[in-house]
């Protein structure tokens, strides 16, 4: 009797699927790519490939760093969304992939409730309220003071549309009832140029842009935008503590797998996960930012991405944004 190739696979195929849970192949069997959606050799880059290298060694395969920028995020996070639900696909996500970009764009070409499985959270920290030398205020009281007495004639400065100093500063703007006028900038370097230059009355930005213009005296810091003091500015106050009680915007990253992801292989994404942030080594390189460790399982992530979702696309709706 004469056997096709195609009876052979098949037979194959099958024998496969006979075989007992314990001899089908585990996961992971092979390199897991970790997409950034954003630039390589940036700050969320160096602690995605950290991360990702300590994770390598708790999963037995390496955790291949591919950098996917553009669009504030969402090329990469469309990337994942549209691959195949096995785990070896995940995404670095955050505020801009997860929350700002739903609420942001239209015709964004994923929904970030029903095309991602959380895994879990790496990370939180705190922007920072700064000002600029020519605006006659040392602390929260006076700096909002001024900017009501200005009025329009105010200006706050972003590192561009959509970003989160754009979005805090407008959460920032509604808790004062404000009418600050809002600059975006290419990037935070050129936002500390015009707040240096008087072009702008003041900026909420993250800390790696500002720490050393704050040290060397050139702009001042009044305040943290945590629920608790920075790791990087100790000394400085909450705007909670300032006296705008409740007030939090903190940026954070995670890791997020495509929905219809096997719940065993997300636990063993978070566990490798978990293993990675106890490593004294990436909490240092997460706090010589100004950001903590803020680690969480899958349930409790999903939790806590769904209250940022509804904080901030009622941040955008009140100042109606669009960026298309």
């Amino acid at each position: 009797m004469i056997i096709s190739r195609r009876d052979l696979m098949m037979t194959f195929a099958l024998a496969a699927c006979a075989l007992p849970a314990g001899a089908q192949q585990a996961f992971p069997s092979r390199p897991v790519t970790l997409v950034v959606p954003f630039a390589a050799g940036g700050v969320v880059d160096v602690v995605a490939r950290m991360v990702g290298q300590k994770m390598s060694i708790a999963l037995g395969q390496p955790v291949v760093v591919e950098n996917k920028p553009g669009a504030g995020g969402t090329i990469g996070a469309t990337y994942v969304a549209k691959a195949k639900p096995d785990g070896y696909t995940i995404l670095l996500g955050g505020s801009a992939t997860q929350v700002f970009g739903p609420a942001l764009y239209k015709n964004l070409h994923y929904d970030a409730k029903k095309d991602f499985a959380p895994v879990g959270q790496i990370s939180s920290g705190p922007l920072v309220l700064v000002t600029g030398s020519k605006v006659p205020a040392v602390d929260v009281a006076e700096l909002t003071k001024y900017l009501k007495e200005q009025g329009v004639r105010a200006f706050y400065a972003s590192n561009g549309n959509g970003t989160f100093p754009h979005l805090a500063a407008e959460l920032f703007k509604q808790a004062n009832k404000l009418s600050t006028a809002h600059i975006p900038y290419s990037g935070g370097p050129a936002a500390l140029t015009a707040l240096i230059s008087g072009d702008v009355a003041f900026s909420i930005n993250h800390i790696p842009v500002v720490q050393a213009m704050v040290k060397a005296g050139k702009i001042r810091a009044l305040a943290t935008t945590g629920k608790k003091r920075s790791v990087a500015f100790p000394h400085l106050p909450t705007l909670d503590e300032s006296g705008m009680k409740g007030f939090e915007a903190n940026a954070w990253w995670g890791l997020f797998a495509p929905a219809g992801t096997a719940a065993g292989v997300v636990k063993q994404l978070n566990t490798a996960l978990a293993t990675a942030l106890k490593d004294p080594a990436v909490r240092t390189a997460l706090e010589a930012q100004g950001d903590e460790v803020a680690y969480s399982g899958p349930k409790d992530f999903a939790a806590f991405v769904q209250a940022e979702s509804i904080k901030w696309t009622q941040v955008v709706k009140i100042a109606d944004l669009r960026l298309d």
